[in-house]
């Protein structure tokens, strides 16, 4: 049943996705012909600056509003008369929560990969590849281990912090529901609510580390290098990050499962 659904959500999502990872593909190829145009006219110049505008709102969008179609998505199949139909089926709400998951970040991951062929497209159009390639290629040969460490940790961080981030807006949606009016509204004020929730829980997690263990709190000052300090924390937070998500999770899978209102 969850492949069923995945197949049923990645259709929802792409089918809006797809269009604008094309838009964002030619507005990529437009702005290479424009750039390598813009030195013989006042005109293409003028073209150049525009279509450079463009391409960097393409770019937001592509990322900022697959974050919000994977919202909407969740929204529409649980506050609204859409999710009479997928609230039906006999499977569990936590396999629809999954699939929702699994889909959101699966999006994201093609949006990211997506910009980032575009970006390539723009550095090779721009006959700027050797020079962006010897660049990377240099930073990545002398780098320190801790370094590299440091990277891995921060995506990582990033992965968890979207799947929390998703977590957080998917109990903001199921929280609403329960309203018979107006569900948008009162999601969003759940969500101001639980991201003031959200950042008190780090603050405080944080600061009582410093209160427990002083001492660890020393050692990363002065006993470890800056690299180091910073891997432990990405670390710390990652946990922090996992803790929050696995207690958010099953409470919107309560919400819905015992309170679902679709009135």
């Amino acid at each position: 049943m969850l492949g069923k659904l995945l197949k049923y959500d990645f259709k929802n999502l792409y089918k809006t996705l797809l269009p604008i990872y094309l838009i964002t593909v030619v507005i990529t190829i437009l702005t290479v012909i424009l750039n390598n145009l813009s030195d013989t006219s006042n005109l293409f110049s003028t073209l150049n600056a525009l279509m450079i505008i463009s391409y960097v709102v393409i770019l937001m969008v592509l990322i900022v509003g697959t974050f919000f179609l994977s919202i909407r998505d969740f929204y529409l199949d649980f506050a609204t008369e859409r999710g009479y139909l997928i609230n039906t089926l006999p499977v569990k709400k936590s396999t629809i929560i999954t699939s929702k998951f699994i889909t959101g970040v699966t999006t994201m991951v093609t949006s990211l990969a997506v910009m980032f062929i575009s970006i390539i497209i723009l550095v090779i159009g721009n006959g700027e590849w050797s020079g962006f390639a010897n660049g990377v290629a240099d930073f990545f040969k002398d780098i320190p281990s801790d370094a590299v460490v440091m990277l891995i940790l921060v995506a990582v961080l990033m992965i968890v912090a979207y799947i929390s981030g998703l977590a957080v807006c998917y109990l903001s949606i199921a929280l609403g529901q329960l309203k018979n009016t107006n569900k948008l509204g009162f999601s969003f004020l759940a969500y101001i609510i639980l991201y003031i929730i959200y950042e008190m829980y780090f603050t405080f997690s944080l600061t009582f580390i410093g209160v427990i263990s002083p001492d660890f709190v020393s050692s990363l000052d002065s006993e470890i290098t800056v690299i180091s300090s910073v891997n432990i924390l990405f670390g710390i937070l990652i946990g922090l990050v996992i803790v929050f998500t696995a207690v958010v999770t099953p409470i919107t899978n309560y919400i819905l499962k015992n309170k679902l209102n679709l009135e």
